[in-house]
């Protein structure tokens, strides 16, 4: 983001907005106050709504996985973390012995409700509190966008029905929506709730790809916008910030892949390049490329195909090799067994990936890196990014003793 872009959407977008909205007639007031759903539920009429309860996803710590790669940066950047806490963290993460804590599932159905900006921030009735366990954001929210820093949100367009939110804070990130905004999806459908219409983002062509897959037509679709403020007879919301779990990776499993539908057969093995401008890139991509060919596989950029297409492709893939980004969501339509090795930095273990390979019980390998261009680092979080530079004969010598494996290893991890 440039200097003038962030001081733009930082300062003086606010300012700007605060102004329009503030003339007559252009706006009504933000909420102070914020609520969860559960206080609101079980009163005598509006802002009361209903809760229905869907059980617990439950507590789950993940095998340790093998880790190859320049073990040595790892160690370097482990040595730059200035707590215990972090510390140890970090080393969980690199040895994949994560903890999925257990989490509560609901669908909360609120009466004469609204919904607000393209992360779906739900508004109890008559905009007295933004409820936030059901929201993409709420107040603490970060983002330059967030509408509850202003003094006024857009005047409410009225939808009439049950109109349920489908969107989350970072929707236009491919991994977001997919393992949080269309899970709500499933949980409405448990719920047996009958809905009219979705409050969902369309922007991206993997968005539309996937509501036209869950059968949404588009029609039914009332854009998640930044500036969009809607009001129903009922807002339907679920919970949005409860992590992966086995129900939750199934279910995207099942919906879409049946959606698509298609024979399997086994397809090439799959390298996912990394291109833009993003952190993460392999800058030495071409020689991997080449040291990867004779063992079979082939390149691919997901973002440039339709979801089907993606889904198809992932399905039947034997193995997939690729660096930590959101192309590796697809692992979402991988068949047991699959082997997966991950290209990661040091300076960026996340778990996300190696979670969805745990819960579609796949075969998974982390390859660590050399970090080039590093972005940044924080020692207190142990959180950062880089590029990758790549060492082709050491991969190439860990991507070919892991296909020669008959069975998943469970052990030797870093």
């Amino acid at each position: 983001m440039s200097r003038i872009t962030r001081i733009w959407k930082r300062r003086l977008r606010p300012v700007f907005v605060s102004v329009v909205r503030g003339r007559p007639g252009c706006g009504v007031p933000t909420p102070r106050t914020a609520a969860v759903a559960a206080d609101l539920a079980g009163g005598d009429g509006p802002p009361g709504c209903r809760i229905i309860a869907l059980g617990s996803s439950p507590r789950t710590t993940l095998p340790p996985h093998d880790v190859s790669g320049d073990l040595a940066a790892s160690d370097r950047v482990r040595a730059l973390i200035d707590n215990d806490i972090a510390r140890a963290a970090y080393d969980r993460l690199r040895a994949g012995t994560v903890t999925q804590p257990s989490s509560d599932r609901f669908v909360a159905v609120l009466p004469a409700a609204s919904v607000t900006h393209d992360a779906g921030i739900v508004i109890s009735a008559g905009g007295a509190e933004a409820v936030e366990d059901v929201s993409g954001f709420g107040f603490g929210g970060d983002t330059p966008t967030n509408p509850l820093r202003l003094p006024s949100l857009p005047r409410p367009c009225r939808v009439p029905g049950t109109v349920a939110v489908l969107t989350t804070g970072s929707h236009h990130n491919y991994y977001h929506w997919l393992t949080e905004a269309l899970p709500r999806f499933e949980l409405y459908a448990t719920a047996g709730l009958e809905i009219d219409r979705y409050y969902a983002p369309r922007r991206h062509r993997f968005q539309r790809d996937a509501l036209a897959l869950l059968g949404v037509a588009a029609d039914r679709v009332v854009p998640a916008e930044r500036n969009a403020h809607v009001a129903a007879d009922r807002i339907v919301a679920s919970r949005v910030h409860d992590g992966l779990s086995h129900g939750k990776v199934d279910a995207l499993h099942r919906r879409l892949t049946a959606a698509v539908g298609f024979a399997p057969t086994t397809a090439p093995r799959i390298f996912i390049r990394r291109l833009g401008h993003g952190a993460r890139r392999i800058a030495n991509e071409a020689a991997v490329l080449r040291a990867l060919g004779p063992l079979g596989f082939v390149p691919c950029r997901p973002e440039t195909l339709p979801l089907a297409a993606q889904i198809r492709l992932f399905a039947q893939a034997e193995c997939v090799v690729g660096p930590h980004g959101a192309g590796l969501t697809n692992l979402l339509f991988c068949r047991a067994g699959t082997k997966v090795v991950e290209i990661g930095t040091p300076y960026r273990i996340w778990p996300c990936f190696r979670e969805i390979a745990h819960h579609r019980g796949l075969d998974y390998h982390l390859h660590l890196a050399t970090p080039v261009r590093v972005r940044h680092f924080d020692p207190r979080s142990a959180v950062g990014d880089s590029d990758l530079q790549v060492d082709p004969r050491g991969l190439v010598a860990a991507v070919a003793e892991f296909l020669a494996e008959a069975a998943p290893r469970r052990s030797r991890a870093a």
